[in-house]
Protein backbone atom coordinates (compact mmCIF):
# COMPACT_ATOMS: atom_id res chain seq x y z
CA UNK A 1 0.00 0.00 0.00
CA UNK A 2 1.24 3.45 -0.75
CA UNK A 3 1.80 6.48 1.16
CA UNK A 4 0.60 9.11 3.47
CA UNK A 5 3.51 11.57 3.67
CA UNK A 6 4.09 14.14 6.34
CA UNK A 7 6.51 17.02 6.66
CA UNK A 8 6.09 20.73 7.64
CA UNK A 9 6.24 24.51 7.84
CA UNK A 10 5.91 27.84 9.51
CA UNK A 11 6.33 31.12 7.73
CA UNK A 12 9.07 33.73 7.69
CA UNK A 13 9.48 36.57 5.25
CA UNK A 14 12.93 37.75 4.28
CA UNK A 15 13.55 40.38 1.64
CA UNK A 16 14.84 39.05 -1.69
CA UNK A 17 18.30 40.47 -2.11
CA UNK A 18 21.08 39.27 -4.34
CA UNK A 19 23.97 37.62 -2.58
CA UNK A 20 27.46 39.01 -2.99
CA UNK A 21 29.62 36.44 -4.78
CA UNK A 22 32.62 37.19 -2.59
CA UNK A 23 30.73 36.06 0.50
CA UNK A 24 30.30 32.57 -0.91
CA UNK A 25 33.97 31.69 -0.93
CA UNK A 26 34.40 32.80 2.67
CA UNK A 27 31.49 30.86 4.14
CA UNK A 28 32.01 27.65 6.08
CA UNK A 29 28.84 25.58 6.47
CA UNK A 30 27.95 22.62 8.66
CA UNK A 31 26.58 19.68 6.63
CA UNK A 32 28.18 17.89 3.72
CA UNK A 33 26.93 16.73 0.34
CA UNK A 34 27.92 13.10 0.84
CA UNK A 35 26.17 9.87 1.73
CA UNK A 36 24.05 10.23 4.90
CA UNK A 37 26.03 7.58 6.78
CA UNK A 38 29.20 9.58 6.20
CA UNK A 39 27.86 13.09 6.65
CA UNK A 40 29.55 15.19 9.32
CA UNK A 41 28.30 18.45 10.80
CA UNK A 42 31.63 20.21 10.35
CA UNK A 43 32.31 19.15 6.75
CA UNK A 44 32.39 21.62 3.87
CA UNK A 45 29.39 21.99 1.53
CA UNK A 46 29.59 21.13 -2.15
CA UNK A 47 31.34 23.49 -4.51
CA UNK A 48 29.06 26.42 -5.29
CA UNK A 49 28.17 27.83 -8.68
CA UNK A 50 27.71 31.51 -9.43
CA UNK A 51 24.08 32.33 -8.56
CA UNK A 52 21.70 33.10 -11.39
CA UNK A 53 19.90 36.41 -11.24
CA UNK A 54 16.21 36.15 -10.43
CA UNK A 55 13.89 37.01 -13.31
CA UNK A 56 10.60 38.80 -13.11
CA UNK A 57 9.00 36.57 -15.75
CA UNK A 58 8.82 32.88 -14.84
CA UNK A 59 9.59 30.52 -17.69
CA UNK A 60 8.07 27.46 -16.00
CA UNK A 61 5.03 26.82 -13.77
CA UNK A 62 5.92 27.34 -10.12
CA UNK A 63 9.11 29.32 -10.75
CA UNK A 64 7.57 32.54 -9.44
CA UNK A 65 6.21 30.85 -6.28
CA UNK A 66 9.56 30.33 -4.55
CA UNK A 67 12.47 32.66 -3.73
CA UNK A 68 14.87 33.21 -6.65
CA UNK A 69 18.46 31.94 -6.51
CA UNK A 70 20.76 33.94 -4.25
CA UNK A 71 17.94 35.70 -2.39
CA UNK A 72 17.61 33.82 0.93
CA UNK A 73 20.27 31.10 1.18
CA UNK A 74 23.86 30.12 0.52
CA UNK A 75 22.96 27.52 -2.11
CA UNK A 76 19.98 25.54 -3.31
CA UNK A 77 18.99 22.44 -5.25
CA UNK A 78 16.68 19.43 -5.17
CA UNK A 79 16.13 16.57 -2.74
CA UNK A 80 13.94 13.49 -2.83
CA UNK A 81 12.31 11.89 0.20
CA UNK A 82 10.78 8.52 1.03
CA UNK A 83 8.45 7.92 3.95
CA UNK A 84 6.20 5.45 5.69
CA UNK A 85 3.22 6.31 7.89
CA UNK A 86 1.23 4.00 10.13
CA UNK A 87 -2.50 4.85 10.11
CA UNK A 88 -3.59 3.80 13.58
CA UNK A 89 -7.32 3.60 12.89
CA UNK A 90 -6.92 1.08 10.07
CA UNK A 91 -3.62 -0.54 11.13
CA UNK A 92 -2.09 0.20 7.72
CA UNK A 93 1.41 1.22 6.66
CA UNK A 94 1.37 3.43 3.57
CA UNK A 95 4.53 4.63 1.86
CA UNK A 96 6.31 6.76 -0.68
CA UNK A 97 9.36 4.91 -1.98
CA UNK A 98 12.10 5.11 -4.58
CA UNK A 99 9.69 5.08 -7.52
CA UNK A 100 7.34 7.78 -6.18
CA UNK A 101 9.44 10.02 -3.90
CA UNK A 102 8.41 13.34 -2.46
CA UNK A 103 10.37 16.13 -4.14
CA UNK A 104 11.63 19.29 -2.52
CA UNK A 105 13.51 22.43 -3.45
CA UNK A 106 16.04 22.85 -0.64
CA UNK A 107 17.44 26.29 0.21
CA UNK A 108 20.57 25.39 2.17
CA UNK A 109 22.12 27.83 4.66
CA UNK A 110 19.36 30.40 5.16
CA UNK A 111 20.80 33.90 5.45
CA UNK A 112 21.32 35.04 9.04
CA UNK A 113 23.46 38.22 8.86
CA UNK A 114 22.68 40.96 9.55
CA UNK A 115 19.74 39.82 11.66
CA UNK A 116 17.70 42.91 10.82
CA UNK A 117 17.77 42.25 7.06
CA UNK A 118 19.73 39.05 6.27
CA UNK A 119 21.73 38.98 3.05
CA UNK A 120 24.39 36.35 3.76
CA UNK A 121 24.94 33.16 5.75
CA UNK A 122 27.70 32.89 8.33
CA UNK A 123 28.17 29.88 10.65
CA UNK A 124 27.57 30.54 14.31
CA UNK A 125 29.81 29.84 17.29
CA UNK A 126 33.18 29.59 15.57
CA UNK A 127 36.21 31.87 16.11
CA UNK A 128 36.27 33.25 12.55
CA UNK A 129 32.81 34.90 12.65
CA UNK A 130 30.98 37.25 14.98
CA UNK A 131 27.82 35.10 14.97
CA UNK A 132 27.19 34.12 18.59
CA UNK A 133 26.68 30.65 20.03
CA UNK A 134 23.13 29.50 20.72
CA UNK A 135 22.05 27.80 23.99
CA UNK A 136 21.04 24.18 23.43
CA UNK A 137 17.25 24.17 23.98
CA UNK A 138 17.05 20.44 24.79
CA UNK A 139 20.02 19.53 26.98
CA UNK A 140 21.57 21.52 29.82
CA UNK A 141 23.71 20.63 32.85
CA UNK A 142 22.02 20.63 36.25
CA UNK A 143 23.97 23.71 37.29
CA UNK A 144 22.59 25.79 34.38
CA UNK A 145 20.37 28.77 35.21
CA UNK A 146 18.66 31.48 33.18
CA UNK A 147 22.09 33.12 32.88
CA UNK A 148 23.36 32.25 29.36
CA UNK A 149 26.91 32.08 30.71
CA UNK A 150 25.97 28.87 32.55
CA UNK A 151 24.26 27.18 29.60
CA UNK A 152 25.58 24.64 27.11
CA UNK A 153 25.83 26.38 23.74
CA UNK A 154 26.56 25.43 20.15
CA UNK A 155 25.88 26.08 16.49
CA UNK A 156 22.44 26.70 15.02
CA UNK A 157 21.53 26.39 11.34
CA UNK A 158 18.25 26.83 9.51
CA UNK A 159 17.28 25.77 6.00
CA UNK A 160 14.05 25.80 3.95
CA UNK A 161 12.47 23.13 1.79
CA UNK A 162 9.54 23.78 -0.56
CA UNK A 163 7.62 20.63 -1.58
CA UNK A 164 7.34 20.37 -5.35
CA UNK A 165 5.55 17.98 -7.68
CA UNK A 166 7.48 17.97 -11.01
CA UNK A 167 5.31 18.49 -14.09
CA UNK A 168 5.71 16.96 -17.52
CA UNK A 169 7.31 19.47 -19.82
CA UNK A 170 9.00 21.37 -17.00
CA UNK A 171 8.00 23.32 -13.93
CA UNK A 172 6.40 22.06 -10.73
CA UNK A 173 3.23 22.11 -8.68
CA UNK A 174 4.78 23.99 -5.75
CA UNK A 175 3.40 22.86 -2.41
CA UNK A 176 2.40 19.36 -3.57
CA UNK A 177 3.90 16.56 -1.48
CA UNK A 178 2.07 13.59 -2.93
CA UNK A 179 -1.10 12.47 -4.68
CA UNK A 180 -1.74 8.75 -4.59
CA UNK A 181 -4.28 5.99 -4.42
CA UNK A 182 -4.36 4.20 -1.06
CA UNK A 183 -6.13 1.21 0.41
CA UNK A 184 -8.22 1.89 3.51
CA UNK A 185 -10.79 0.25 5.74
CA UNK A 186 -14.36 1.54 6.27
CA UNK A 187 -16.64 0.57 9.17
CA UNK A 188 -13.81 -1.39 10.76
CA UNK A 189 -13.56 -4.15 8.14
CA UNK A 190 -14.96 -3.08 4.74
CA UNK A 191 -12.25 -2.57 2.08
CA UNK A 192 -12.04 0.89 0.53
CA UNK A 193 -9.76 2.84 -1.76
CA UNK A 194 -9.29 6.58 -2.16
CA UNK A 195 -6.94 9.20 -3.57
CA UNK A 196 -5.11 11.25 -0.97
CA UNK A 197 -3.57 14.58 -1.91
CA UNK A 198 -1.20 16.29 0.50
CA UNK A 199 -0.07 19.87 0.20
CA UNK A 200 1.68 22.57 2.16
CA UNK A 201 -0.80 25.28 3.11
CA UNK A 202 -0.77 28.77 1.65
CA UNK A 203 -0.85 31.97 3.69
CA UNK A 204 -1.86 35.09 1.77
CA UNK A 205 -1.37 33.05 -1.39
CA UNK A 206 2.22 32.01 -0.58
CA UNK A 207 3.21 28.35 -0.20
CA UNK A 208 4.60 27.68 3.25
CA UNK A 209 7.91 25.76 3.30
CA UNK A 210 9.26 23.16 5.66
CA UNK A 211 11.99 24.44 7.96
CA UNK A 212 15.02 22.37 8.89
CA UNK A 213 16.72 23.29 12.18
CA UNK A 214 20.03 21.93 13.42
CA UNK A 215 21.54 22.46 16.87
CA UNK A 216 25.12 21.17 17.15
CA UNK A 217 27.02 21.16 20.44
CA UNK A 218 29.67 18.76 19.14
CA UNK A 219 31.32 21.01 16.56
CA UNK A 220 31.73 23.94 18.91
CA UNK A 221 33.29 21.76 21.61
CA UNK A 222 36.25 21.25 19.30
CA UNK A 223 36.26 24.50 17.31
CA UNK A 224 35.27 27.09 19.93
CA UNK A 225 35.42 25.48 23.39
CA UNK A 226 35.51 28.76 25.29
CA UNK A 227 32.57 30.24 23.40
CA UNK A 228 30.51 27.09 23.90
CA UNK A 229 31.47 26.40 27.53
CA UNK A 230 28.86 25.99 30.28
CA UNK A 231 28.89 25.86 34.08
CA UNK A 232 29.89 22.19 33.76
CA UNK A 233 32.80 21.79 31.29
CA UNK A 234 32.37 18.00 31.33
CA UNK A 235 28.69 18.00 30.40
CA UNK A 236 27.81 16.59 26.99
CA UNK A 237 24.52 16.34 25.17
CA UNK A 238 23.70 12.65 24.66
CA UNK A 239 24.39 10.62 21.56
CA UNK A 240 25.58 12.55 18.53
CA UNK A 241 25.29 15.88 20.44
CA UNK A 242 23.29 17.11 17.46
CA UNK A 243 19.52 17.69 17.23
CA UNK A 244 17.85 18.11 13.83
CA UNK A 245 14.18 18.97 13.38
CA UNK A 246 12.22 19.19 10.12
CA UNK A 247 8.90 20.92 10.69
CA UNK A 248 5.96 22.14 8.69
CA UNK A 249 2.28 21.55 7.99
CA UNK A 250 0.22 19.58 5.49
CA UNK A 251 -3.35 19.83 4.28
CA UNK A 252 -4.96 16.55 3.24
CA UNK A 253 -7.80 16.17 0.74
CA UNK A 254 -9.58 12.93 -0.17
CA UNK A 255 -11.25 12.04 -3.48
CA UNK A 256 -12.26 9.05 -5.63
CA UNK A 257 -13.56 7.09 -2.63
CA UNK A 258 -14.71 3.53 -3.40
CA UNK A 259 -16.18 1.44 -0.55
CA UNK A 260 -16.59 -2.29 -1.13
CA UNK A 261 -16.44 -1.73 -4.88
CA UNK A 262 -19.08 1.03 -4.89
CA UNK A 263 -18.03 4.63 -5.80
CA UNK A 264 -18.93 7.15 -3.11
CA UNK A 265 -19.17 10.81 -4.15
CA UNK A 266 -17.41 12.85 -1.46
CA UNK A 267 -17.45 16.03 -3.54
CA UNK A 268 -14.59 18.36 -4.50
CA UNK A 269 -13.81 19.76 -1.03
CA UNK A 270 -13.34 16.75 1.27
CA UNK A 271 -10.40 17.85 3.38
CA UNK A 272 -8.96 18.07 6.88
CA UNK A 273 -10.50 20.80 9.04
CA UNK A 274 -7.07 22.40 9.41
CA UNK A 275 -3.47 21.65 8.53
CA UNK A 276 -1.67 18.89 10.41
CA UNK A 277 1.55 19.79 12.23
CA UNK A 278 4.55 17.73 11.14
CA UNK A 279 7.63 17.41 13.36
CA UNK A 280 10.28 15.00 12.09
CA UNK A 281 13.42 14.45 14.18
CA UNK A 282 16.73 13.04 13.03
CA UNK A 283 17.08 9.35 13.94
CA UNK A 284 20.78 9.27 14.78
CA UNK A 285 20.50 5.66 15.96
CA UNK A 286 19.62 4.78 12.34
CA UNK A 287 22.28 6.94 10.64
CA UNK A 288 23.61 10.47 10.51
CA UNK A 289 21.40 13.33 9.27
CA UNK A 290 22.28 16.77 7.91
CA UNK A 291 20.22 19.01 5.66
CA UNK A 292 22.71 18.63 2.79
CA UNK A 293 23.66 15.00 3.33
CA UNK A 294 20.15 13.77 4.11
CA UNK A 295 19.47 10.78 6.33
CA UNK A 296 16.79 9.16 8.50
CA UNK A 297 13.97 11.08 10.21
CA UNK A 298 11.07 10.06 12.41
CA UNK A 299 7.97 11.25 14.23
CA UNK A 300 7.01 8.93 17.07
CA UNK A 301 6.98 8.77 20.86
CA UNK A 302 10.33 8.74 22.65
CA UNK A 303 12.56 9.73 19.73
CA UNK A 304 13.58 13.17 21.04
CA UNK A 305 12.79 15.31 24.12
CA UNK A 306 11.09 18.67 23.96
CA UNK A 307 12.78 21.96 24.75
CA UNK A 308 13.56 22.77 28.38
CA UNK A 309 14.23 26.45 27.66
CA UNK A 310 12.39 28.64 25.14
CA UNK A 311 13.99 29.64 21.85
CA UNK A 312 15.36 33.01 22.87
CA UNK A 313 18.20 34.23 20.66
CA UNK A 314 18.68 36.72 17.79
CA UNK A 315 19.26 33.86 15.32
CA UNK A 316 15.66 32.71 15.89
CA UNK A 317 14.38 35.90 14.25
CA UNK A 318 10.83 35.88 12.99
CA UNK A 319 8.14 33.39 13.95
CA UNK A 320 10.56 31.04 15.72
CA UNK A 321 11.80 33.32 18.51
CA UNK A 322 10.17 32.66 21.88
CA UNK A 323 8.75 29.24 20.96
CA UNK A 324 8.76 26.05 22.98
CA UNK A 325 9.26 22.80 21.05
CA UNK A 326 7.24 19.72 22.10
CA UNK A 327 8.73 16.26 22.47
CA UNK A 328 8.60 13.92 19.49
CA UNK A 329 5.29 12.17 18.79
CA UNK A 330 3.31 10.73 15.92
CA UNK A 331 1.30 12.94 13.58
CA UNK A 332 -2.20 14.00 14.60
CA UNK A 333 -4.41 13.88 11.49
CA UNK A 334 -7.36 16.28 11.96
CA UNK A 335 -10.98 15.39 11.35
CA UNK A 336 -12.32 15.79 7.81
CA UNK A 337 -14.95 18.28 6.69
CA UNK A 338 -16.79 19.13 3.50
CA UNK A 339 -17.19 15.50 2.45
CA UNK A 340 -20.36 14.54 0.62
CA UNK A 341 -22.85 15.92 -1.90
CA UNK A 342 -26.61 16.32 -2.12
CA UNK A 343 -27.00 16.88 1.60
CA UNK A 344 -25.16 13.69 2.62
CA UNK A 345 -22.50 14.41 5.23
CA UNK A 346 -19.83 11.77 4.77
CA UNK A 347 -17.23 13.59 6.84
CA UNK A 348 -17.68 11.26 9.88
CA UNK A 349 -17.07 8.22 7.64
CA UNK A 350 -13.88 9.67 6.17
CA UNK A 351 -12.72 10.84 9.59
CA UNK A 352 -13.15 7.33 10.99
CA UNK A 353 -10.98 5.91 8.19
CA UNK A 354 -8.17 8.45 7.99
CA UNK A 355 -8.04 10.72 11.04
CA UNK A 356 -6.70 10.23 14.54
CA UNK A 357 -3.84 11.06 16.91
CA UNK A 358 -0.25 9.86 17.15
CA UNK A 359 0.27 8.24 13.74
CA UNK A 360 3.98 7.30 13.72
CA UNK A 361 6.13 8.21 10.73
CA UNK A 362 9.57 7.39 9.39
CA UNK A 363 11.19 9.22 6.47
CA UNK A 364 14.50 9.31 4.64
CA UNK A 365 15.75 12.44 2.94
CA UNK A 366 18.18 12.03 0.06
CA UNK A 367 21.27 14.25 -0.36
CA UNK A 368 21.05 17.75 -1.77
CA UNK A 369 21.66 17.81 -5.51
CA UNK A 370 23.31 21.22 -5.43
CA UNK A 371 22.76 23.16 -8.63
CA UNK A 372 22.48 26.62 -7.03
CA UNK A 373 19.10 26.77 -8.71
CA UNK A 374 15.93 24.74 -9.03
CA UNK A 375 16.20 22.79 -12.34
CA UNK A 376 12.75 23.75 -13.59
CA UNK A 377 13.39 22.27 -17.02
CA UNK A 378 14.37 18.81 -15.69
CA UNK A 379 14.09 17.84 -12.02
CA UNK A 380 16.00 14.61 -12.66
CA UNK A 381 19.17 16.52 -13.56
CA UNK A 382 22.36 15.23 -11.90
CA UNK A 383 25.40 17.13 -10.67
CA UNK A 384 28.99 16.44 -9.66
CA UNK A 385 29.56 16.48 -5.90
CA UNK A 386 32.13 14.93 -3.62
CA UNK A 387 34.03 13.57 -6.62
CA UNK A 388 31.10 11.59 -7.97
CA UNK A 389 27.95 12.04 -10.03
CA UNK A 390 24.92 12.56 -7.81
CA UNK A 391 21.36 12.17 -9.05
CA UNK A 392 17.97 12.67 -7.35
CA UNK A 393 16.61 9.39 -8.73
CA UNK A 394 16.14 6.75 -7.64
CA UNK A 395 14.89 8.24 -4.40
CA UNK A 396 15.81 6.90 -0.96
CA UNK A 397 14.66 3.42 -0.04
CA UNK A 398 11.43 3.15 1.92
CA UNK A 399 12.25 3.20 5.65
CA UNK A 400 11.40 0.41 8.03
CA UNK A 401 8.10 0.69 9.85
CA UNK A 402 8.30 3.02 12.88
CA UNK A 403 7.55 1.81 16.42
CA UNK A 404 3.84 1.12 16.84
CA UNK A 405 2.00 2.83 19.72
CA UNK A 406 -0.14 -0.23 20.47
CA UNK A 407 2.98 -2.41 20.85
CA UNK A 408 4.86 -0.12 23.26
CA UNK A 409 3.50 -1.70 26.45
Amino acid sequence: MEALKPMRTRSLQISKRSRRAGALAAVIVGGALIAPSQAAPDADPPALLQPMAGTADARYPGEDEVPPPGSISQTMGTVTNSQGTVVNNSRMYITNGQDNPIWGGLYFGEYNRPVEDPEMYLPSCIPSTDVPCVPNPFYQPECATSDPATQLKGQYQRHRMYPMGPLEGGGADVGLLTQMKVNMVAFGSVPATATLTMRSPRISGEVQPFYIHLWDSQVTRSTAPRRASSCDPDFRAPGAQVSSLVEGQIEVTLSDLVVDGVPVDVGPACRTEHAAEIDLWAEFDEGYYTAAGGGPLGAYDGLHPGSIIPLDHPLYFGAFDGRDIPASAGIDVPAFTGCGTGGDDLSPLVTAMASGPNNPVRAVQGPLISLNEIPWDDFTRCTQGGGQLQCPLPGPETPEMPPLPWEEN
